[in-house]
This record gives structure tokens, sequence and C-alpha cells, in this order.
């Protein structure tokens, strides 16, 4: 369209089968040209809308690329790319800045093959070029964790397991094993009560995500999302060994898995991709007739209780509610947005994260009541892959990831790119 709104017009579109779903776009500074992030890889077409293709066919195909920019005098083409296999941490992917040489000349052409800018912990946002071309200005984010325990004595949050950055730490029934993902890196890890002796069960190309132990502690279940958007459950021997998808044969997603106290079924909960949160609905898989059934009603987090009566969960207005199997209904038990539910060992509390508004770890009866609070979350600073975490340990302590990374503008001085040999 013209800047004052007028004659708008289409440029492309897409089939019933690929929608062209358009992020991104950006001009050329001779405006014959317009990029965007096309299903994570970048294409290419005139301004008139005419020949439409990738622009980098072939290139590192296995990766993704988006947010593309020209310097303002067409030399040159900054982008992000990062690897397809690593989607976890969604708001802040792990990606490094490339550059396309765009020059053309009488004794040379436009270099082929992109360079790669950045390399390291930082993951880069959008690349935004100074007006004379001789900077990067962007977002640098390098995640990290600290694991921090409640101290009722102090009151205070001090760090557990010497600080590590570990997110999603889970206790195995008889509270004496632990299982957590490290953070950023997102592999899966067993060791002793303490954190000591620790045992790698996962390797790169998987990111657990809540890893749920079997009662009898040789089992954990946990749920990842592949390059397709497809959330599967996973279980996997305590001992480590290969993942093994839960329900192989179904197509709808599966998240957030917990066992049942008696180590016969496995809560979760799926959610349409239309819907979102709004519309997911809570599911019981029976281990050993492999069926499957619904729970009335919507809601998400399923979590068991230790007496298998009744299931805690986040309804579809993010609001604290329980299950209660010989009535199949669920009770309200406390409004406004919350996370984690979780049970302590003697079945006597539930407890959960309120994250924002007037933030804090708080308790209550499974029976209803007054909400108690447990821990003063005012000026906390979360992490971890879903931002908010939170856990008990076998002493019905709260545990959080505290952020200790930075965040910060940085400027790329990038005065070496005039030289006729290139970047």
């Amino acid at each position: 369209m013209r800047s004052d709104g007028t004659e708008t017009r289409r440029l492309a579109t897409g089939t019933n089968t690929t929608p062209l779903i358009t992020e991104k776009p950006s001009w050329s500074p001779d405006g014959r040209t317009i990029r965007f992030t096309r299903d994570h890889r970048l294409w290419e077409m005139s301004s008139d809308g005419s020949g439409l293709h990738p622009l980098l066919p072939g290139w590192h195909f296995s990766t993704w690329q988006c947010c593309g920019r020209w310097t303002p005098d067409g030399s040159f083409f900054l982008f992000l790319e990062q690897d397809a296999e690593v989607t976890s941490y969604p708001a802040i992917p792990p990606a490094q800045m490339w550059a396309l040489d765009e020059r053309h000349g009488l004794f040379r052409r436009a270099r082929t093959d992109p360079v790669q800018l950045t390399s390291g912990p930082i993951r880069w946002n959008a690349p935004v070029p100074s007006k004379d071309g001789n900077k990067i200005f962007a977002r640098g984010v390098v995640l990290h964790g600290e694991l921090v325990r409640f101290d009722s004595e102090t009151r205070q949050l001090k760090p557990h397991f010497g600080g590590i950055s570990a997110d999603q730490v889970a206790f195995s029934a008889d509270g004496k094993s632990v299982a957590y993902v490290t953070f950023p890196e997102g592999i899966l890890w067993r060791a002793n009560r303490d954190g000591s002796d620790p045992m790698q069960l996962t390797e790169p190309g998987f990111y657990p995500k809540f890893p749920s132990w079997s009662p009898d502690g040789t089992q954990i279940v946990f749920f990842d999302t592949n390059r397709q958007g497809h959330t599967q459950g996973y279980i996997l021997s305590s001992r480590g060994g290969t993942p093994q998808l839960l329900l192989p044969e179904d197509k709808d997603d599966q998240v957030d898995l917990n066992w049942s106290p008696d180590g016969s079924k496995i809560a979760f909960f799926s959610s349409d991709n239309l819907g979102g949160w709004a519309g997911s609905v809570t599911r019981i898989l029976d281990l050993s007739s492999h069926k499957v059934t619904t729970l009335p009603g919507n809601g998400h987090s399923p979590r068991w209780s230790p007496n298998g009566r009744l299931i805690a969960g986040i309804s579809s207005d993010d609001s604290l509610e329980v299950f209660d199997f010989q009535t199949q209904r669920w009770s309200l038990l406390h409004t406004g947005v919350i996370g984690y539910p979780t049970w302590s060992r003697d079945g006597q509390f539930i407890y959960f994260l309120r994250p924002l508004e007037d933030p804090g770890v708080f308790r209550i009866r499974p029976s209803g009541g007054k909400a108690e609070r447990v821990v003063d979350l005012k000026g906390f600073r979360y992490t971890g892959v879903y931002v908010f975490w939170m856990n008990l340990d076998p002493d019905d302590t709260p545990m959080l990831l505290r952020d200790a990374g930075t965040d910060d503008i940085f400027a790329l001085t990038l005065e070496f790119w005039k030289r006729n040999d290139g970047i």
C-alpha cells in the first residue's frame, strides 16, 4: 500500500496445502526486492509480487532462518539462523547472526554463501544496521539459571545443589533420587538426593519437559515437541537408554505427563492448536490396556494426589481446581492465574505458584479454604524453558530457578566490511 494507506493490493498468496505464512518482511534499499520469512526459511520476490522463490535453496537445509535486514547501501543482507532441532525456549531461540554479500561490480560478483558473524552462548535477536552501515545493533541474551530452595529459618531463597542451572527438578517417590533438566541445554540428568553422582540420561536432540518418576523409581516420563510441532510423551529407563514414544499412534498432543501413585496410569493433557490451553482436556492412559479416557471439562497440568483419589489441575481460565473420581466433577479451589499445582507428600495441601499478581508460592487444602502464602516472590526474577517453574523437594520445601543470565543491547562494529575482499 501507499504510505497514506491507499491502493492496498495483494502481492502473493499460498495454496490450500502450503499456506503463505509471512513474517519480518524487508525491502531492499533500491525498492526492487522484498524478502521475508516463510515456514522458517528466507524467501524473496520482486516488489510487484512476481518471482517468488527461496533465497537460499539447499543451504543449511536443517536450520531455520529469519529476521533479514539490508544494510542501508544494500551491500549486505543480515539475518539470523538457528538449529531447527533446538526448538526449546521459543521466545529467545539460540540464533546467530549471518551476512550475505550483495555487492556486484564489473570485476566481482556477489558472494554465493552467507558468512557467519557471531558464535558462542549469546542468543541474538533481529539485527538492525546503523544508518551509516558500519554497525549492527542487536539484543543479546545469555540464558543461565540458579536453582534455589526456600530456607524456612531465614525466610530466604538460597542456592540448592550448589546453585546449578537446573530446571524442572523432580524427586523420586522414595526421595532418594532426583531428575532435572539443565537449562538452557535441555539435557535430562538423574542424581542422588543431594545432587551427587549425576548421570546423563538423554542426548542433544531431545529437550525433556517435566520429567515424572514412576512410583517404583525405574522409569521416567517426559514430553518434547518435534520439528513438525507435534508434542509427544516419552518413557525412559531411569538408568538411561533410548526414550520411547508413549503413544506413537496418537495424533493428539501429550503434554505434562504425571504418574498415578500405584503406577498403573499416566495423566496428561491434550491441547488443540486453535484454542491453545483454553481448549485443553485432561486424559488418562491405562498402561495395562493402553486405553485412553478423557475427563469431563477443560483443563491442563494434571497432578495426581498421593492417595490416587483426586487430580489437581488448572482450569481454562488458569485457576486451581481439583477433580474427584467418585463424583466425576471438578471443584474450584482458588481463582487467579496460577501454575504448577503440586501435592504435599502427605496429601494435606496443594502448593502452587502465583507468578505475576501478588507473586509467591501458596498452599491450600484440597477441601478448600483460604490459600496460605509460603514464599514471597516480590522482585524475584524467573527463568527456565517456560520462564516460570516451581516444585517441592521431599521435605515439601519449594524450589525455583532464579535468573542468573544477562540481557543486553550490543553494538557490533563493521568498519572492515568495506574492503574489496569482502567480510
